[in-house]
């Protein structure tokens, strides 16, 4: 059996210019992989933009992070892809998840989302603030990933003539993040696996390790994993992995994301995250052989 890891050219061993990032791409590899060679598979990094899908049993999107430049070639690619073998997550998770607005569903289903704002058209930044009734928010790329592309926004900075495009959406700057920080759980097969806390630089409120964040441990409790597990309930298909990221908020917990595209697993928090992936991976083989 042969699983496709499909990745960007960025972040491949050998690139002329890696991603500073290109770290956690080794990471997930180095993981994985004896688990699932343990397993007879063979596990093949590869750029999605190259990648024959008839040559793979399975394609894995994984650390493919061009996609939001790219977007019609992403999802053309992955609809030709699932017609020659299975791709994980599927088109449906994925086209579903690669626009932000897919917030909107989650709200609308009485999930505890970040209050996030979405307009059709140019509209004025004092109409955004109002809407949301807060004095501080954070504008975000509809398309967007790694925290690129935003900016925090403060009422008595605001620029009167300002405006909010349909390309950006609005949520209130939610103050735990910039003090407790993010806190990740991470699911394969619709499990939970493990998690982890981020925590932001002094001054800054995003929490990627390319934006100066910290990473470390953290158990959640049964509760804090019940609510995360309702987010991945509500993805329209099962996901072979994904992550769900929460900010703590009064008494309860709101999500900033769920991550079903290509989510960091953080493995270095997951000891058990290769053979997990292992089995989730040749439980799907089954299924298609089926």
């Amino acid at each position: 059996m042969r699983i496709g890891y499909l990745a960007c050219a960025e972040v491949l061993p050998g690139a002329v210019k890696r991603r500073p990032d290109a770290f956690e791409h080794d990471q997930e590899v180095a993981a994985i992989r004896p688990a699932l060679e343990a397993c007879g598979v063979d596990l093949v990094e590869i750029d999605w933009r190259l990648c024959d899908p008839t040559e793979f049993d399975l394609l894995w999107v994984r650390t493919t992070w061009d996609y939001v430049r790219r977007e019609a070639e992403f999802l053309a690619f992955l609809a030709r892809a699932q017609e020659a073998t299975r791709v994980e997550n599927s088109l449906e998770v994925i086209a579903w998840n690669l626009s932000k607005r897919y917030l909107r569903g989650l709200i609308d289903k009485g999930l505890p989302v970040i209050p996030s704002l979405f307009v059709e058209k140019a509209t004025p930044l004092g109409e955004v603030f109002d809407a949301l009734g807060v004095d501080e928010i954070v504008l975000k790329p509809v398309i967007g990933a790694g925290g690129f592309g935003q900016s925090r926004l403060h009422l008595k900075d605001l620029d009167p003539r300002a405006e909010m495009s349909a390309e950006l959406f609005a949520q209130p700057l939610i103050p735990e993040i910039c003090t407790f920080g993010e806190i990740s759980m991470i699911f394969v097969d619709g499990e939970f696996s493990h998690a982890l806390r981020k925590t932001p630089i002094a001054g800054e409120y995003r929490i990627q390790v390319i934006h100066g964040g910290k990473n470390q441990p953290y158990q959640p409790s049964t509760g804090e994993i019940a609510i995360a597990k309702s987010f991945v309930d509500s993805l329209p298909a099962p996901a072979l992995a994904c992550r769900v990221d929460l900010v703590p908020h009064g008494e309860g917990l709101l999500l900033m994301e769920l991550e079903a595209i290509e989510p960091h697993l953080f493995p270095e928090f997951g000891p058990d995250l290769g053979p997990l992936v292992a089995k989730a991976c040749l439980n799907r083989s089954l299924t298609s052989a089926a």
